[in-house]
């Protein structure tokens, strides 16, 4: 089991210790995303995003390599009666869409946490018909439960490539 599949039940709750800038993030999409969009989120962990501009989009595929998150992603669709949304397991370096197939390609919180950002972000542009998001949520001086978070997930095994400490 990887760091993601192990993370899976925790990972709403860990981007939730980012208080207020998770939410405010999460609406700035929803409110970028047009109407009837189609939209393909990359890297989407429990597809948070893709679950937050579901009513706007005309439809969504929601992509992630660990089941384990896609699983919680199948369960939160079901639960809140997203039809318009299909969840598949693939790499963010390798997507399998022809050129530019879908209105909008976002990919949330992930290219400073993987090796090869360039080829992702290669592959993310050239899905995306016209717009490419890369949204972040940003807490100034991490602490209380998001220090937790980055300590517990560091000792399951995931090394962030970003200094918590600001220096």
């Amino acid at each position: 089991m990887d760091f993601w599949d192990f993370s899976a039940p925790f990972y709403d709750l860990a981007m939730k210790a980012n208080g207020s800038g998770y939410g405010d993030m999460l609406g700035l999409v929803n409110e970028i995303v047009p109407e009837g969009a189609t939209v393909l989120e990359a890297a989407a962990g429990t597809g948070s995003i893709s679950l937050a501009v579901a009513e706007k989009a005309g439809s969504i595929l929601c992509t992630d390599i660990s089941e384990k998150m896609l699983n919680v992603a199948r369960r939160k669709a079901k639960k809140h009666g997203i039809k318009n949304i299909e969840i598949a397991n693939r790499s963010i370096y390798d997507l399998g869409e022809p050129d530019s197939s879908f209105d909008i390609v976002i990919a949330g919180h992930i290219l400073h946490l993987i090796d090869e950002p360039e080829r992702a972000a290669a592959e993310i542009r050239r899905i995306a018909r016209s717009m490419v998001l890369l949204p972040m949520s940003f807490a100034k001086d991490l602490g209380g439960m998001a220090r937790f978070s980055m300590s517990f997930y560091r000792l399951f095994g995931f090394a962030p490539r970003m200094n918590l400490r600001g220096s």
